[in-house]
């Protein structure tokens, strides 16, 4: 291995050609020069320098040598003024992760907002599903999951991880065109859905949880005919009159399709979406931008949000 500050000698060595001019320089004694270059040659297993009288020349392996110490020194400059830029924010790399909506209308915007606002900035997005996200934090694959409240998320008060609120999103009742219940401006969970075939996703699951959990605080147990994982795999089912469904507000928004009405639901179930990342680590740029991007997020208050009938377009009520 050599020695980085032995390269810095011979550099100064090839400007000043003597050993005193190269002492005067670094701050050294002709000893400590000549005692360091005898080192590097010994490191490199070559002659680097040649005397004649009182100056020293680079032999051929010196210059060789000579060459990758301005590439290495170039290189280390520029790494200090990029550790600069990044201690002030101008520059850095993260890879960030979440569940397919958060990736859509969160991640998506957010990177590409901070592409335009951050321009030394790298980001990598990947899926990660809540029950693997504070996994992929602690192993360093991740370093900044949007994910959402659950089962799966750090105990509170946890000194590994920094947790920040994003937003609160509502689940909305999804069912069919002629489904009874469609005509309904809004829904009640307990009196209206207990006792209607239900498509959700598979137990263990962060959708799951977070429905079951409403349902059962609400007094039932969801009647489960259906299990599918993919938000357009519940639409298609809904549309084909098989079951009605509890989705995410952001699962929703963006599928249209025939056939279907959303009602809002009174004490509907509720996800926190929540930034994630280790202790110490600081979230910023993209906590910002995450959050600008989730404020842009349509979640109408109250009132029927969708009614598409054969031949309609989907329509979104605020």
């Amino acid at each position: 291995m050599i020695d980085v500050r032995r390269l810095q000698l011979l550099q100064a060595l090839s400007k000043h050609r003597t050993v005193a001019g190269t002492a005067e320089a670094l701050n050294v004694t002709p000893s400590a020069v000549s005692q360091q270059l005898a080192a590097l040659s010994k490191e490199t297993g070559a002659a680097l320098v040649e005397r004649r009288g009182r100056r020293f020349l680079l032999t051929g392996a010196g210059r060789v040598l000579l060459e990758h110490a301005d590439v290495i020194f170039a290189e280390m400059e520029s790494a200090e003024a990029d550790l600069a830029a990044y201690s002030e924010g101008g520059v850095g790399v993260a890879r960030a992760g979440s569940f397919s909506t958060g990736v859509s209308d969160l991640l998506a915007p957010a990177v590409a907002a901070l592409g335009r606002t951050h321009p030394g900035w790298r980001f990598e997005i990947v899926q990660a599903e809540p029950e693997e996200s504070t996994e992929l934090l602690s192993t360093g694959t991740l370093d900044l999951a949007v994910t959402m409240s659950s089962v799966h998320l750090p105990h509170s008060g946890s000194s590994e991880f920094r947790m920040d609120p994003i937003m609160v999103e509502p689940f909305d009742a999804v069912l069919p065109y002629h489904h009874p219940l469609a005509s309904h401006p809004d829904l009640e969970l307990a009196s209206d859905l207990a006792d209607v075939d239900w498509i959700m996703s598979a137990p263990g699951t962060a959708w799951y949880d977070c429905v079951t959990a409403a349902c059962n605080q609400a007094g039932f147990q969801p009647r489960i005919v259906h299990t599918v994982d993919e938000f357009s795999a519940v639409m298609a089912l809904v549309q084909a009159g098989l079951g009605v469904a509890l989705m995410p507000r952001m699962g929703w928004t963006g599928l249209a399709s025939p056939n279907v009405v959303v009602r809002t639901v009174r004490n509907t179930a509720r996800r926190h979406i929540i930034a994630l990342t280790r202790a110490g680590a600081s979230p910023e740029p993209l906590l910002g931008a995450i959050r600008e991007a989730a404020s842009k997020v349509p979640v109408p208050a109250v009132g029927p949000l969708m009614s598409v009938g054969p031949g309609q377009t989907a329509a979104t009520e605020v």
